[in-house]
């Protein structure tokens, strides 16, 4: 049980790191266009890379938070089954979808990987105002979905321990 503890204590930080960046993007995703409308209003000029920012840093915060939102069964799901069942029934059936999410993020993960090599590969760069590789824009996938299979091994492991709180509030203390 102290290997879950260190776990936990392990991706508490790993998701206070990723909430704290995500809020950064997002915070930069608003501030491009309120900046952009500043620089048009006193230049008369615009700078289209200001208005192109914020739809390539999307995938930045959608990504790397989906092992946060599986970790507090905050994503969307339609669970039936686990009304109806009580006990050991219930951890059954909720230790195999989380199977299922950790086989799948694991696969989504290596697949995007290689997704990024094939685009790395290509050598491709962006159409923007500042060029850069295209393959940037999608490694937010497998980190994101490394990630996701991260927290589903957690929730995965502690679900089978009967440690695992159904509903949690987002934040490492769980308020």
């Amino acid at each position: 049980m102290r290997f879950l503890d260190a776990y936990k204590k392990f991706n508490d930080a790993l998701e206070s790191l990723i909430v704290g960046f995500t809020g950064l993007v997002i915070l930069a995703i608003v501030a491009l266009p309120f900046v952009a409308t500043v620089v048009r209003y006193a230049t008369g000029e615009g700078y289209t890379w200001l208005a192109e920012s914020p739809p390539q840093l999307v995938p930045w915060v959608v990504f790397p938070l989906l092992g946060v939102l599986l970790r507090y069964d905050r994503h969307i799901a339609v669970d039936v089954v686990p009304h109806y069942l009580k006990g050991r029934w219930r951890t059954i059936v909720r230790v195999l979808v989380l199977a299922v999410c950790l086989v799948s993020a694991v696969a989504f993960g290596l697949f995007g990987g290689n997704t990024v090599l094939f685009f790395r590969q290509l050598g491709q760069m962006s159409t923007t105002e500042f060029e850069f590789p295209l393959w940037m824009l999608y490694v937010s996938y497998p980190v994101g979905f490394a990630l996701a299979a991260n927290f589903c091994l957690e929730a995965l492991l502690q679900e089978a321990a009967g440690r695992r709180d159904p509903v949690r509030e987002i934040g490492p203390t769980g308020t």
